[in-house]
């Protein structure tokens, strides 16, 4: 027996004891050497699918930036908010679909598969046009993005919850790469529960060429993209990347 909830509904509260924090650390350490190469300079940024606010947290506190936190989901802002008392981070409930900031940034930011859960490519593409319209002129777009080389057989990461005693996070990953889904399947399972929980999650992987065709199509010119294991100029077809895309125009230079 177990409990089907809606996504990240009950993972929210042991996310970071399980898979966020771990994700957090190896995402600052490329953020910060990719930043470097490409003189990334902010003075507002934005990280959309926010999660925990690990992220948006760190931009504020270590970059100096004003931010704008964004995600859909209720419960994963609550755990940002908490996460981000003592940082100057404004919460914002919005699809990105619909990106709406109260005013433009310098930088936007999206981790961690955010894109990846628009599994149309016309909502994609209709996103990366409202990044643009929230970015002030020069202002960076840096994200990760799953791409088509997933493995063939899926994968299985168990992760123990460093912050509750006998409670660990089981998520399963399947790819089905006729349809570029994506199939995530986490079981939460705790010490004083008998009823593990159950949180479903689909996603859809895109190739590199198709992100850099709506990419231009929304005003944007590439300057970097990399492998986001090793962090080299993408070659081949790694399972995940990182691309860093530019709005034409000038803006603030202003950087930590």
């Amino acid at each position: 027996m177990f409990l089907i909830v809606s996504p990240y509904s009950r993972i929210a509260p042991i996310y970071d004891c399980t898979v966020g924090v771990p994700f957090f650390l190896r995402l600052r350490a490329s953020f910060e050497k990719l930043a470097r190469q490409y003189d990334i300079r902010f003075c507002s940024a934005a990280d959309i699918g926010c999660g925990t606010g690990l992220f948006a947290c760190y931009l504020n506190l270590c970059w100096g930036a004003a931010v704008y936190a964004v995600d859909n989901s209720v419960a994963m802002l609550r755990q940002a908010a908490r996460n981000c008392r003592n940082a100057d981070v404004c919460f914002l409930q919005q699809d990105i679909r619909c990106l709406a900031l109260p005013s433009r940034v310098d930088l936007i930011t999206a981790n961690f598969d955010t894109l990846n859960h628009l599994k149309n490519p016309a909502d994609l593409r209709r996103a990366f046009r409202r990044v643009a319209a929230n970015l002030r002129p020069s202002g960076h777009f840096y994200f990760d993005i799953l791409t088509p080389c997933q493995s063939a057989n899926g994968y299985e990461v168990f992760a123990r919850d460093h912050c509750t005693t006998r409670s660990w996070l089981h998520q399963r990953i399947q790819w089905e790469p006729r349809t570029r889904i994506i199939r995530i399947i986490a079981r939460q399972r705790r010490a004083d529960r008998c009823t593990p929980v159950v949180e479903s999650v689909n996603e859809r992987a895109y190739s590199a060429d198709e992100i850099g065709r709506w990419l231009a199509e929304a005003g944007f010119k590439i300057r970097g993209v990399h492998d986001a294991e090793t962090l080299l100029v993408a070659t081949g077809c790694p399972a995940r990347i990182i691309i860093i895309a530019q709005k034409a125009g000038a803006g603030c230079r202003r950087g930590r």
